[in-house]
């Protein structure tokens, strides 16, 4: 990303002394930039590969501008013709790799607002995707996680599925714990699925155990019921299965 070419685009005109800086951690499918200036700090993402990406950039634009009326995300504020970069809000926080009962609670309820954000949007097919995995990776461990993600999917066929807008990233570098609240980035792979599927995440991700995960259901639906236990606990699982998936096919 050049700086030349940014200082002509119009969010810029009152700015001055803009300065661009590569951020030290980087997604796999963007290179981030901090932009500053003399007023504002924004974030510039580059979009890097769209090919892992089942979502359109359209899409993520659209969700993003909604979550931010909700305040559970920064403002996009630019998306170029071609599809190739965004701008948005740069926040200025931290992230956690470990979350405390009262950040846990933080968290859920963000989540619980990202899950009433309205689209029209085709529901993630999780069985295309798995089916996508089978054809690309050939050995033994693979077919035998594929397979263990389509016995969980199965398990779970016979209770009422619950599809929402789901962010399906949520992990601790796509959560940002600014000014006594919390926000989410990232949103390129947005899109509907089951609810569980981002409470699962969540749980995966900052490694909660059996106490946590219930506080997850506690907090999410009040009360919990049986049938909610077991579809988070098989959403763990495919979610692990997937993730290890996904990282095979990058080596």
């Amino acid at each position: 990303m050049k700086l030349q070419k940014l200082k002509k685009l119009k969010l810029f005109k009152d700015e001055k002394s803009l300065n661009l800086k590569k951020l030290p951690f980087q997604g796999f499918c963007n290179i981030n930039y901090k932009l500053s200036s003399s007023k504002n700090n924004y974030l510039v993402r580059v979009f890097k590969s769209n090919d892992s990406v089942n979502i359109s950039r359209d899409f993520e634009y659209k969700i993003q501008k909604k979550a931010w009326r909700e305040k559970i995300a920064s403002k996009p504020l630019y998306i170029d013709k071609k599809r190739t970069f965004m701008i948005t809000q740069f926040l200025d926080g931290y992230h956690k790799e470990a979350l405390k009962k009262d950040e846990l609670k933080k968290v859920i309820k963000q989540i619980k607002k990202l899950h009433k954000i309205k689209t029209s949007q085709k529901v993630y097919d999780i069985k295309k995707d798995l089916k996508n995995y089978f054809k690309l990776l050939k050995d033994k461990t693979s077919k035998k996680l594929i397979q263990e993600a389509i016995k969980e999917l199965k398990k779970i066929e016979k209770y009422k599925k619950n599809y929402v807008t789901t962010h399906h990233d949520l992990n601790p570098k796509n959560i940002i714990f600014y000014k006594n609240s919390v926000k989410f980035i990232d949103w390129e792979y947005t899109g509907v699925n089951d609810c569980f599927f981002d409470l699962a995440t969540i749980c995966v991700e900052f490694r909660l155990d059996n106490k946590m995960k219930k506080l997850v259901l506690k907090n999410y639906f009040s009360k919990i019921k049986k049938e909610h236990k077991i579809c988070l606990n098989s959403y763990i699982k495919i979610y692990e299965n997937i993730c290890k998936l996904w990282f095979k096919t990058l080596k």
